[in-house]
């Protein structure tokens, strides 16, 4: 962990509760696989223990099941435990949870997952997408906002209807240019390194303004290349706009300059090269994927397996960027 961010994290100790202080002293125990697994999956359960069926609180522990604690609601009398509600709900194995979580950190294959925790090829397949299904995001982007667009091929790898010849080897598009067969995908970035992702549905100062209205504050610069559909998009949500003309040559403009949201595409797309192209299907599952492993730097098994637990979304592992 970075130095600066450790004494932030130790400094804020003495303002722990008795249970969290209990928590900090388990995780810092050596503990065997399935305990460690099973102590983040219980963190999920807070004190007031709501029921995910009714949402009322006050649930009792009802023994336990599967090696998790069950808890019985008195309201609507269902039973359930940390995971129900989740789409983690219902898969085996947990001993191997934190195993699997190393694998999503350290970007492996499903291959490379399923020998990593001596599982079946389909079940890491079927762990890397309920995991990523998971993933949340809660990302503000202020001050200056660089956004840009980047496209990638339309897939549908793994489909056994096609309406097309298939590919060889991923291919390329048919047509020059922007078409259908390309997926436009907006990733906006602040100077801090915050950043977000988004499918856009077309390049639209509708679309556009859709995915970038939950991000911004009132007070951001928004800095773009000379697409026209900006310039709309920033007027209808009340910002300030900046484009800069790269046809022109022009790069750098004082302060304004989308260096630093070309950077991502360029992570992004070696991200998606890495496995061999990603179905269409799933795009929006790994565009969680590089937000939560890939934008950090060496990232935790832990902090991947609790942010697809939903415990904490996908901004504060950026956090603690360099967590063993």
């Amino acid at each position: 962990m970075d130095h600066g961010y450790f004494v932030e994290w130790f400094s804020a100790i003495e303002y722990l509760s008795e249970v969290q202080r209990s928590e900090v002293e388990r995780a810092l125990v050596r503990q065997q696989p399935l305990n460690e697994v099973v102590q983040v999956l219980e963190s999920r359960i807070g004190s007031d223990r709501q029921c995910p069926h009714c949402a009322s609180a006050g649930a009792t522990r009802r023994g336990f099941s599967n090696g998790l604690r069950r808890y019985h609601c008195g309201n609507c009398t269902k039973t359930f435990n940390c995971l129900t509600g989740t789409p983690l709900a219902r898969l085996r194995h947990k001993a191997l949870w934190h195993e699997f979580g190393a694998s999503l950190a350290a970007d492996e294959t499903i291959v490379q997952s399923a020998q990593r925790c001596n599982v079946a090829n389909s079940t890491a397949f079927r762990w890397r997408h309920r995991f990523l299904k998971a993933v949340t995001s809660e990302v503000n982007l202020s001050g200056i906002v660089e956004a840009d667009e980047t496209f990638v091929l339309e897939s549908h790898k793994g489909s056994r209807t096609l309406d097309r010849k298939p590919r060889k080897r991923g291919g390329s598009a048919k047509k020059r240019g922007l078409s259908s067969e390309q997926v436009p995908v907006l990733v906006a970035v602040d100077r801090s390194g915050a950043t977000e992702c988004a499918i856009l549905q077309n390049l639209s100062a509708a679309s556009l303004e859709n995915a970038l209205r939950p991000l911004l504050n009132s007070d951001t610069l928004l800095v773009t290349d000379s697409c026209t559909s900006y310039p709309p998009c920033a007027a209808a949500l009340g910002i300030t706009h900046e484009a800069i003309n790269l046809s022109a040559g022009e790069r750098v403009r004082g302060e304004i300059h989308i260096q630093t949201v070309n950077s991502r595409h360029e992570r992004l797309k070696s991200f998606l090269r890495n496995h061999r192209g990603v179905a269409t299907r799933y795009l929006d599952s790994y565009l969680r994927w590089y937000k939560l492993t890939i934008l950090p730097k060496t990232p935790s098994a832990r902090s991947v397996l609790a942010t697809a637990l939903g415990l904490i979304p996908v901004s504060h592992p950026l956090r603690i960027a360099n967590a063993k």
